[in-house]
């Protein structure tokens, strides 16, 4: 059974580590953050890196929009672990 991780402000700094970290040992992820041209580069190095599964989710933690788009995916995708690094 995969372990699915989900990271907010996960395109730098602890948040970054967080997920090249969990992405080493083989959780799934859910990275959330602002820049969606750096998730999905990052994205795209763990999933070349480790094999794992990425989702992204590039969303404004600070407005209520963006905390309904998480709140909506974690209606379809439940999640085992929580980062919650947004700052």
């Amino acid at each position: 059974m995969t372990t699915t991780s989900l990271i907010t402000g996960a395109t730098a700094g602890i948040g970054a580590e967080f997920a090249r970290r969990l992405a080493a040992e083989k959780h799934a992820l859910v990275l959330v953050a602002r820049d969606e041209e750096r998730l999905n580069a990052l994205a795209g190095k763990l999933r070349a890196q480790h094999g794992v599964e990425v989702t992204v989710l590039s969303a404004d933690l600070s407005e209520v929009d963006g905390r309904a788009q998480v709140a909506e995916l974690l209606e379809t995708q439940p999640i085992d672990l929580l980062v919650n690094n947004a700052g």
